[in-house]
């Protein structure tokens, strides 16, 4: 089983999340207009995650889904920009096959690059879909019970990385010249991210 484990049920979603970004960034490139007073600047993101990823195992949060992200403007519809997140999870008691119980803690990080294709901005709002390429670290930190049998039933090592590939959906909302809010769907330390923007020209 993967460290970055999302619940089945999600499977479709990310799935249909990619799909729909990727589609997103092929038909604004089709579509570009060559307009370009709304390029050359960059805008840095920072933001907490509503929705940890770790949905299963995670009983709360020690450290809530962190995001910093930054991003150059290259054209009005096109961007490009790298990522860093991070979060710590902690389980409730969980009661193993073997009988056993056991509860860890998960500190995940992941750092990357993104691509975003933006629709035709209307002020004060800039949307946006993409996709973002990322290396994940995993470490495990066992409060009650044995890491062996963890590996053994769920397939969780202490230390793990792993390519992630993910969709995200955001927006933007300049509430004055420079400075805005934003939120992100997407997958990576949180399903939803919400935070302050501030742009640099």
């Amino acid at each position: 089983m993967d460290i970055f484990y999302a619940p089945k049920k999600l499977f479709f979603m990310k799935k249909f999340t990619l799909c729909i970004c990727t589609l997103l960034m092929i038909a604004q490139w089709g579509f570009a207009q060559k307009k370009m007073n709304h390029a050359g600047f960059i805008d840095i993101n920072g933001g907490i995650g509503l929705f940890p990823t770790f949905v299963k195992d995670a009983g709360k949060m020690k450290v809530p889904p962190l995001t910093l992200n930054m991003s150059y403007r290259l054209k009005e519809n096109f961007s490009v920009g790298v990522f860093v997140a991070h979060s710590v999870t902690e389980t409730d008691m969980v009661l193993l096959k073997s009988g056993e119980t056991a509860k860890w803690g998960n500190s995940f990080s992941v750092v990357g690059a993104r691509m975003a294709a933006h629709v035709r901005q209307i002020d004060p709002w800039d949307v946006y879909g993409g996709l973002s390429v990322g290396y994940s670290v995993s470490h495990i930190d066992m409060m009650v019970g044995n890491i062996q049998k963890l590996k053994d039933e769920k397939g969780l090592k202490e230390n793990s990385g792993n390519l992630l590939m993910t969709g995200f959906l955001g927006f933007r909302y300049a509430m004055a010249e420079k400075v805005g809010i934003f939120g992100e769907v997407g997958f990576g330390v949180s399903l939803a991210t919400v935070g302050i923007s501030v742009r640099l020209k």
